[in-house]
């Protein structure tokens, strides 16, 4: 596999005895999965069509008086309706469950294959083993969720009660291994970042003096 990292045509493929290995580490790459539930009571401008006698010229509803207007049925038969201004109530909800990497960015569910792990166990495993920092808070992670759920309709007249409730705020950890090899003839580096539970490459960079 190191040698394909440098090859850029078939027959310039460099020699095993030509690629050196600068560094292996394995580390913890961490994500968060934050997930919960939007919920919304409100109020919105509704518009109720009453079919009326077709022989009525007027209807008084609560001291109010309409005119009935002529329209056809849903069978194209003539007939006459009232059309009522009022307000009603309605219930929305919505929930989801995403994943961010370290520094707020969603993932993939399908790109992780990664093992829950406390904060603190990851010393316990090995001293030289390391994770990455956490630049997003739990603060800027429950906002994206609401961002992606908490949809008001357009409509929405009265905000009656609306609630975002967090269910899940998860901080798991992928073990990824780092690898840099170097072209000894070219001087090119090669960085390969290999997911630690299914041996998938995640990534591949190449550089020159990376180290």
């Amino acid at each position: 596999m190191k040698r394909k990292l440098f090859v850029r045509l078939g027959f310039l493929k460099p020699k095993p005895e030509e690629i050196r290995l600068l560094l292996a580490e394995k580390f913890y790459e961490p994500y968060i999965v934050v997930g919960g539930k939007y919920l919304l009571d409100y109020c919105r401008d509704c518009i109720f069509t009453l079919k009326v006698d077709p022989k009525a010229q007027e209807i008084t509803i609560l001291g109010q008086t309409f005119k009935p207007e002529p329209r056809n049925d849903a069978s194209g038969r003539p007939c006459k309706v009232i059309r009522l201004k009022g307000e009603g109530s309605f219930h929305y909800e919505d929930e989801g469950y995403f994943i961010l990497d370290r520094i707020g960015r969603e993932v993939p569910p399908e790109r992780l294959s990664f093992a829950p792990l406390k904060e603190q166990t990851i010393e316990k495993i090995d001293a030289n083993i390391k994770s990455e920092d956490v630049k997003i808070s739990e603060e800027e992670a429950v906002k994206f969720l609401g961002s992606r759920i908490a949809k008001r309709p357009s409509d929405a007249k009265v905000i009656v009660d609306e609630v975002l409730e967090v269910s899940d705020h998860i901080l798991v950890y992928c073990p990824t291994y780092k690898l840099a090899f170097q072209n000894l003839r070219t001087g090119e580096e090669a960085i390969l970042e290999i997911d630690g539970i299914t041996g998938r490459i995640i990534s591949c960079r190449k550089d020159r003096h990376t180290f």
